[in-house]
């Protein structure tokens, strides 16, 4: 139900009787707003008024057969509420749903906007501190902004769930979206000019450059949000002793359970709500996919194949620490490979020896949800610049699975223990080390995008038949992560495959996987790290010692070499 012009206009003159000469706004607000008011809601009413002195109070009036109820606020007030939710944001509400202006509409509408391009942007910083990697990869519908504020005011206030789900209903629901959505497209655009967003067709993509800002100052953007949660909740807790505030959403009640015959409270409704994280996507190999979808491999498998897959098996890979998967499907008559990886928390006696083995060395990310995000959103960086990965063919994040292209082929560990193998095969030994070197120039290139591998063991490196070569396992991954791990690892790892390797051998294997790096200027200082005491105490647990002295030995002397011919060039 809404109301009729003549009586919008005797709402107006009922309100100038109140404050004629303070008055500086005038809304309506509410059910008869969101048009879902019934024979028994009373009339809502914004007031704001000018006054020198905090004014928050409620007043009623008879209108015919109903009420109005007047909120009515000091501007100061009201806007400090619109800028910072100084009153945990319970009148920046009014913005965010629908609401009829009566009196200058002009300065609602900046402050409907102001509450929108708020939202924006702590919805923002909350994806990018959530996702901090991921968030790279998001494609977003600008309707994510409007329904991640009415979850995320649900959660903290479940009153407001009636309010959400009314303005909601199915002959209401297209209206209304738009409504709300107009102050938001306006605010997005404002985002836009400040270099926060961009478009990217009828997706909104996030900037790097505030990706960055906004991760530099995490700590205290966390500490914020959580202070702000807390007021939030005390301030609605304390409204809910003021029956005269609690009116309107009492009536929001009251009308939602005319409607629909649920006996569940606010709390358990607010899973109807409109779930924001569909309207988030994520690319893949296969397709964009909403990064709140759910999957099973049987799904997967109907995706990819549709009803011709006539058959397929799963077979475990990896070790104790993950739960890792070979899909081999037969689609007409021809088999096609898959990684499955379920990334679970590592917990108990997996991760402790793994936390002990590198303790006060490197920290490891320990979390599924961390692990995925940094699988996919490093694997989608260095796909993106020309890096060997495979790709990413399905991910569900509700279920921390991830599907991606198998990779056909030889491991380096396997290359080096060939190697170590080697007694008078001088053109086998050659073509075996110039791999190792193209590992290095690799590993560089990667390096030199400012990203660290994590886990740069030889077995998570792959020759494929053609030659090229590939890096597996990306789930320790990061952006301007330790290089120097990276080198010292793949190295250190390289003396432990046989028990007693050959040192000539070992020497060159170092000497190729350097000069590869040098020579795609990777940096000295990330080889002269590598060589820190503190590396070589945690590879010591399986790499012998001599080993360790005869790698070390051999990059000083590289590096030692290296740096006089620099000099002698310069």
């Amino acid at each position: 139900m809404y109301l009729k012009g003549e009586e919008l206009k005797r709402i107006i003159d009922v309100s100038l009787d109140i404050a004629p000469k303070e008055m500086i706004a005038l809304s309506l607000y509410g059910s008869y707003a969101g048009g879902y008011a019934d024979e028994k809601a009373t009339i809502d009413v914004l007031m704001i008024i000018n006054s020198d002195k905090i004014v928050l109070s409620s007043r009623s009036k008879s209108f015919d057969s109903r009420r109005i109820r007047f909120l009515i606020i000091d501007k100061g007030t009201f806007e400090r509420d619109i800028n910072n939710e100084w009153l945990g944001g319970i009148l920046a509400e009014n913005m965010l749903t629908p609401y009829i202006p009566l009196i200058n509409g002009d300065y609602l509408w900046k402050q409907e906007v102001k509450a929108k391009k708020m939202i924006i942007d702590e919805s923002l910083s909350n994806l990018i501190l959530s996702f901090s990697e991921m968030s790279r990869n998001f494609m977003i519908k600008p309707e994510y902004f409007m329904f991640e504020a009415m979850m995320r005011r649900a959660t903290l206030f479940p009153p407001l769930t009636y309010r959400f789900l009314n303005i909601t209903k199915d002959d209401l629901k297209e209206k209304n979206y738009a409504t709300i959505m107009r102050g938001f497209r306006v605010a997005i655009k404002k985002a836009m000019d400040e270099g926060k967003l961009y478009s990217q067709g009828n997706f909104l993509r996030i900037r790097e450059e505030y990706i960055t800002t906004i991760r530099r100052g995490k700590h205290s953007r966390r500490l914020k949000k959580l202070f702000k949660n807390i007021r939030v909740s005390i301030i609605h807790y304390v409204l809910e002793v003021f029956p005269n505030l609690m009116d309107s959403l009492l009536d929001d009640y009251r009308i939602y359970k005319s409607y629909f015959a649920e006996d569940e409270n606010a709390e358990s409704l607010i899973h109807k709500l409109e779930d924001p994280k569909k309207y988030i996507f994520i690319p893949t190999s296969s397709g964009i996919v909403a990064f709140g979808e759910r999957t099973t491999i049987d799904e997967f498998i109907r995706r990819i194949s549709g009803e011709q897959a006539t058959d397929y098996r799963i077979e475990r890979l990896g070790g104790v620490l993950n739960s890792v998967y070979m899909l081999k499907i037969v689609k007409n008559k021809v088999e096609e490979k898959f990684v499955v990886k379920v990334f679970k928390d590592w917990y108990g006696w997996k991760w402790f020896p793994l936390a002990l083995w590198a303790l006060g060395t490197r920290g490891f990310t320990i979390l599924g949800k961390a692990r995925l995000e940094r699988e996919y959103a490093l694997n989608m960086f260095l796909f993106n610049h020309g890096i060997n990965v495979p790709k990413i063919v399905y991910i569900s994040p509700e279920d921390r699975l991830l599907f991606q292209e198998y990779i056909e082929g030889t491991s380096i560990s396997e290359v080096i223990r060939q190697l170590y193998k080697i007694k008078k095969d001088k053109y086998e030994k050659s073509r075996l080390l110039n791999l190792i070197r193209n590992v290095g120039e690799e590993i560089a290139k990667i390096h030199n995008l400012n990203v660290s591998l994590g886990d740069c063991k030889p077995e998570n490196v792959i020759l494929t038949p053609d030659g090229r070569i590939f890096f597996v396992d990306l789930e320790q991954a990061e952006i301007n992560g330790n290089k120097a791990w990276d080198i010292s690892e793949f190295l250190y790892y390289s003396g432990h495959y046989t028990l007693l390797p050959p040192l000539d051998i070992v020497s060159e294997i170092v000497r190729e996987f350097i000069f590869g790096y040098l020579e795609a200027n990777g940096e000295v200082e990330n080889i002269r790290r590598a060589l820190s005491p503190r590396y070589v105490k945690v590879f010591s647990f399986f790499t012998p010692p001599h080993v360790i002295f005869t790698i070390s030995s051999v990059c000083k002397n590289i590096l030692k070499n290296y740096i006089c011919d620099s000099d002698k060039t310069d």
